[in-house]
């Protein structure tokens, strides 16, 4: 049997950890499978969370839904001010347009794996990795936010 080698969407295994980090708020963000990767279906990332991080604010993505997996430890999402907190095998629906954050005020590094449909939040993610180094400029994170389609909550 043939494999069609010129679709992009190809099967192929993603190991933990593998993929181009892009963190740029104090995690691991490995974009695992872009929306070119999948045809335009989703995007997969891996978050690797330190133990004790902040996290980002509370924002809210007018394109996008998010599936959270835990995979590992734990993270405390706080989801239309309601809290959730994921320990390793559970998953959380985050839609567009619900303002949401999540941190891991916990001992133990959480991984997360995120499906992110429709696609293209990995620019977003390269982008603010492109930000200067030092504190972050929330100025330039609201105008880089806001050319994604994200906005923080008021």
């Amino acid at each position: 049997m043939e494999t069609d080698t010129s679709s992009p969407a190809q099967h192929r295994a993603v190991r933990s950890g593998e993929g181009t980090n892009v963190g740029a708020i104090g995690l691991g963000i490995y974009t695992r499978l872009t929306g070119a990767d999948t045809k335009g279906a989703y995007s997969l990332f891996e978050y690797v969370v330190p133990a004790g991080l902040g996290g980002p604010p509370t924002h809210i993505h007018s394109r996008e839904d998010e599936l959270f997996i835990c995979m590992q430890g734990q993270v405390r999402i706080e989801l239309d001010g309601q809290e959730h907190v994921l320990g390793a095998g559970d998953s959380l629906l985050m839609p567009r347009g619900v303002p949401h954050m999540f941190h891991n005020p916990f001992d133990d590094e959480t991984r997360i794996v995120a499906v992110v449909s429709p696609p293209g939040l990995e620019n977003y993610y390269r982008e603010l990795s492109e930000l200067p180094p030092g504190p972050r400029d929330m100025t330039l994170v609201a105008q880089v936010m806001t050319r994604h389609g994200l906005s923080l909550k008021k």
